[in-house]
């Protein structure tokens, strides 16, 4: 039997990942990318944080998939080359449901592999050389093996791995229509139509415009590069402030903010600055991390894919089953990138032999079809 032929539309971080997984499995692949492939879309500025613990307990399973990946996959182990695992450390608000929510993904997750541990207001400051004040009180989750990565040269890394396997990547190439038929499918570039079995449509916030009712959205994620005094040796996500900063070294780092804007598609997103910096500065103030606006250096204007639920759609999004889309990415794909590469291999290797499915596929946790409207999110 032949190899099914794929078309991966996306060359970000999730595209260039299924495009490798589906390569090594020898399927001819064709990986078509807008502009350069890891240099576009929510992979151009993503800040790439690398951590399991997640309160959704199905993103916290991907995220580990994704580990055992890096250790015993080809894909994994070219992945795992872009990740800096300096440690992460996750502070929250103390609550009874964030502590047993942590205290239970320990339970589960936590061993020589991807060792996690809850630690003192002491510890946290130590370990980020004073950048994590003893003054905040939060629950305090240390992943030691957890960080952040290159996630740019890691889609790079990935497409020339589909090339080295004599498959196509095609950069600067705008498809302008996808369809399905029982047997197959295309993508049009200008007059051109490109043939194949399957197509996996990974484009993330421009997926609209080849699957109009896919139920997503695409909403801002403005980071701030700063000029700081106090280098932290990994990075700090609060979310009791509302903040994460990751170390640039040189004596930077950027940091989040929660001014938001959402829209159809990212050209129509419009980025306050005069807010964004502010609020920047003001989140940073919270977790006791002192700035003034001119040590602000730049603003960099991210973005990606939202669902209502904010778990992504990874299913068929056509009558034939022939065309998936992956999107939805809430600004996680980067850790769960591998196991997303694996569970659409898997899908759409069961489909071309008429095989089960997976399990929580046909559970609805990734479909499309778990929202009652495809016209959008709310």
């Amino acid at each position: 039997m032949n190899k099914p032929r794929v078309i991966v539309i996306g060359g970000g971080i999730i595209g260039a990942t299924i495009a490798a997984n589906l390569t090594v499995q020898g399927l001819q692949v064709s990986l078509l990318e807008k502009e350069t492939v890891g240099g576009n879309g929510a992979t151009k500025f993503s800040g790439a944080l690398f951590r399991l613990y997640d309160p959704d307990r199905e993103i916290a399973r991907l995220a580990r998939t994704s580990i055992e990946l890096m250790e015993n996959s080809l894909v994994g182990k070219a992945f795992a080359q872009s990740l800096r695992r300096c440690g992460i450390l996750y502070a929250c608000e103390k609550s009874q449901f964030n502590d047993d929510s942590i205290s239970r993904c320990i339970t589960q997750y936590s061993d020589d592999l991807y060792p996690m541990r809850l630690v003192s207001q002491d510890v946290a400051s130590d370990i980020s050389h004073g950048c994590y004040s003893k003054e905040n009180v939060r629950t305090l989750l240390y992943e030691a093996k957890g960080g952040f990565g290159d996630i740019r040269k890691a889609a790079r890394d990935l497409s020339h791995l589909v090339q080295s396997y004599g498959n196509l990547v095609l950069e600067n190439t705008q498809v302008d229509e996808i369809g399905s038929t029982p047997t197959g499918v295309f993508a049009r570039c200008g007059d051109y139509h490109l043939q194949a079995d399957y197509l996996v449509l990974a484009a993330g916030a421009w997926s609209r415009q080849l699957v109009k009712h896919l139920p997503i959205e695409t909403r801002s994620i403005p980071l701030a590069s700063l000029s700081t005094a106090r280098e932290s040796p990994l990075p700090i996500i609060d979310t009791q402030t509302g903040t994460h900063i990751i170390p640039l070294n040189g004596g930077f780092y950027q940091a989040g903010s929660k001014i938001r804007a959402s829209a159809s598609e990212p050209e129509s997103l419009r980025y306050a600055t005069e807010l964004i910096i502010p609020d920047i500065l003001e989140r940073l103030s919270g977790s006791k991390l002192m700035h003034i606006p001119t040590d602000v250096v730049s603003v960099l204007k991210g973005f990606d894919s939202y669902t209502a639920d904010g778990r992504p759609i990874i299913d068929f999004v056509d009558e034939y089953q022939r065309c998936m889309g992956i999107a939805g990415f809430c600004g996680i794909g980067y850790k769960i990138a591998l196991a997303v590469a694996e569970r659409v291999k898997n899908t759409l290797l069961s489909e071309a032999t008429k095989g089960s499915l997976p399990d929580t596929q046909m559970a609805g946790i990734f479909s499309a079809s778990r929202f009652p409207s495809q016209e959008g999110v709310p």
